[in-house]
């Protein structure tokens, strides 16, 4: 399969990040590029003005702990995923002695970046993290820029969107939607959606922690069929849905009260 694809990753060790890379190389598309966000002073400053104490629990989960973050009692998770399709790759840098460029970067949406996409003329951009995407990038990205957003589009664009779909005991519209980025927040063409039915004894936790190994899966897939031209994109309306945000302590307990009552 003759097609490439430039890597977008929040950092060189993201489990997501490597287990996507991996998964594509394995079905035969080649990766150009990745382009890591380096973690800095004015990247913390950034993403905690805007997730506030829920960052400090993103470092300590993604960046410290790691795979220790994981419990034994959970089965559907992005570890045991891995293992079952053995995934190898732990770190980005790895990717150097497959011939492709890695580079770490303050800034995603910087010069340096933009003259880069524009050498490498690629068929398509991966996206697994790593904040906005502005348009002086977005215009040279081949095709586009694949995300896969947790949560259902158009319904529900924006952050904590597994929370709010609770909070509004709209249980049957929690899952994760594949998608174009453009420059509005979640508001590009829609590729797939696959919903996720809850289970006995959710909790959000282990929602977002079993989402982690579907992210994989239909990010990779989708991608693939994109670039076999097996799926077309689907136009969304903004009117369809609305941008939502961090959810309030308070709103999440109830929320928490809801999803307990749900699944008693």
């Amino acid at each position: 399969m003759d097609k490439k694809v430039i890597i977008i990753s929040p950092n060189p060790s993201s489990l997501y990040t490597t287990s996507v890379c991996e998964l594509l190389m394995r079905h035969g598309i080649q990766i150009q590029a990745v382009f890591v966000k380096k973690f800095s002073l004015n990247r913390f400053k950034d993403e905690f003005s805007r997730d506030g104490v829920k960052l400090l629990k993103k470092i300590w989960k993604k960046l410290v702990l790691r795979n220790r973050a994981y419990q034994d009692d959970e089965k559907d998770n992005i570890l045991n995923f891995r293992k079952k399709h053995k995934i190898s790759l732990s770190n980005i840098s790895e990717l150097e002695k497959h011939g492709v460029d890695v580079f770490s970067v303050d800034n995603l949406n910087s010069q340096f970046v933009e003259s880069k996409f524009q050498s490498y003329n690629t068929d398509l951009v991966v996206f697994t993290g790593g904040g906005l995407i502005r348009e002086n990038i977005l215009k040279f990205s081949g095709a586009g820029i694949i995300n896969c957003h947790m949560g259902i589009l158009p319904m529900y664009r924006g952050m904590d969107v597994i929370e709010w779909a609770v909070l509004n005991e709209d249980f049957d519209n929690i899952g994760v939607t594949l998608h174009f980025m453009e420059k509005g927040v979640d508001t590009g063409d829609i590729l797939k959606i696959r919903k996720v039915p809850l289970k006995e004894r959710d909790t959000i936790k282990n929602i977002r922690t079993r989402f982690e190994p579907v992210m994989v899966e239909e990010l990779v897939a989708v991608v693939f069929d994109f670039l076999n031209h097996k799926i077309k994109p689907v136009k969304q309306e903004i009117i369809d849905g609305k941008q939502f945000f961090v959810i309030s302590n308070p709103l999440l307990e109830k929320c928490k009260v809801k999803l307990a009552n749900r699944l008693k």
